[in-house]
């Protein structure tokens, strides 16, 4: 009996997924079922022991939000020290975000980048005011 050897490329690419994985706190399930594949199939993605296809790979960059570049590049670290893990209400808005048209992502994206900075204002000001009464 013959011990299959793991192409060292794809063991990189299995450690990369695990790790960019659990710094997002999801499990196997919850990715294998946000890109279409079997649980048990993804496992062996992530011990090397099954090659990534490219389509499987595109799937989990856009759940990553990652591009090609970011995924592989060495020097950026693949676990962010705290990400916060996504609530179910996260995961179906995300959902019905990728049922919607480019268009309406891009929509979607400007309403959100508006109300992040229309809150952030508001934070400041929050902030001002606070100084300002325990100075005044």
């Amino acid at each position: 009996m013959t011990e299959r050897r793991k192409a060292p490329e794809v063991a990189r690419i299995g450690e990369r997924l695990r790790l960019y994985r659990k710094s997002r706190g999801m499990t196997q399930s919850e990715l294998a079922r946000q890109i279409g594949i079997q649980q048990s199939d993804l496992s062996r993605m992530e011990k090397g022991e099954y090659r990534v296809s490219l389509d499987s790979l595109f799937r989990i960059l856009a759940v990553f939000g990652l591009s090609v570049a970011e995924f592989f590049d060495e020097r950026r670290p693949a676990a962010p020290a705290a990400v916060e893990r996504l609530s179910s209400q996260d995961m179906q808005t995300l959902h019905a975000l990728r049922q919607l048209s480019a268009t309406g992502r891009r929509e979607v994206h400007e309403f959100i980048e508006f109300k992040r900075r229309k809150e952030l204002a508001e934070r400041r000001t929050e902030t001002r005011d606070a100084e300002r009464e325990e100075g005044g």
